[in-house]
């Protein structure tokens, strides 16, 4: 648990933990610990932990929570504090498993079946000019059934593209999430406590 003076408008000083700072601001902007555990990509007993100070949240977490609440990092951790960075050799070897047998195989998985709904959806979205262009070079004939067939097929592609859309930025926000807090529990950063 961390702890860093910060005085309040009267003057008189304080103890504040980082739980406490977290807390404060996710109430001050009405927002739930679920809320808060949708906008970082974590779970909701995570930012319960941090709030009740049983964790302490990542350097990254603090600097994601800065933006999130629009206050300086140095809010949670006060401008008395020194970084001091760590190797944890157990979590590398941890993270190492998990990432080469478990990880990659989801993340091909998935950037597969993204890659094909794309591919379907613009070829979706084409399909009536290349129905046009099957009909002018005589591969096909023109029928009226066809011709609305492919209008339909670009309307339902016009339609699902802003959706996979948000699905894909999604789906890159988590691995990005995923892969800076995995990296930030192999190196990670201590604050510790400067008395004066």
């Amino acid at each position: 648990m961390f702890y860093y003076k910060c005085s309040n408008q009267g003057g008189f000083v304080m103890n504040k933990s980082i739980g406490q700072r977290i807390r404060e601001k996710r109430e001050e902007n009405n927002l739930t610990q679920n809320q808060v555990s949708e906008k970082l990509y974590i779970t909701q007993q995570t930012v319960a932990r941090w709030e009740n100070d049983k964790h302490t949240p990542p350097i990254k977490a603090v600097q994601d929570l800065a933006k999130l609440f629009n206050v300086d990092t140095s809010y949670f951790f006060g401008e008395d504090r020194i970084i001091v960075h760590q190797f944890n050799f157990f979590a590398f070897i941890g993270s190492l498993i998990l990432n080469c047998l478990f990880f990659w195989i989801i993340a091909v998985v998935l950037v597969s079946i993204q890659l094909a709904f794309w591919g379907t959806a613009l070829a979706c979205t084409v399909a009536p000019i290349v129905l046009i262009w099957q009909v002018a070079i005589g591969t096909v004939t023109f029928s009226i059934s066809k011709f609305i067939a492919s209008l339909i097929m670009t309307l339902v592609a016009v339609i699902i593209i802003p959706i996979l859309w948000k699905i894909t930025k999604y789906m890159c926000q988590i691995l990005r999430t995923y892969y800076r807090y995995n990296i930030n529990s192999i190196v990670y950063e201590v604050t510790p406590r400067v008395d004066k």
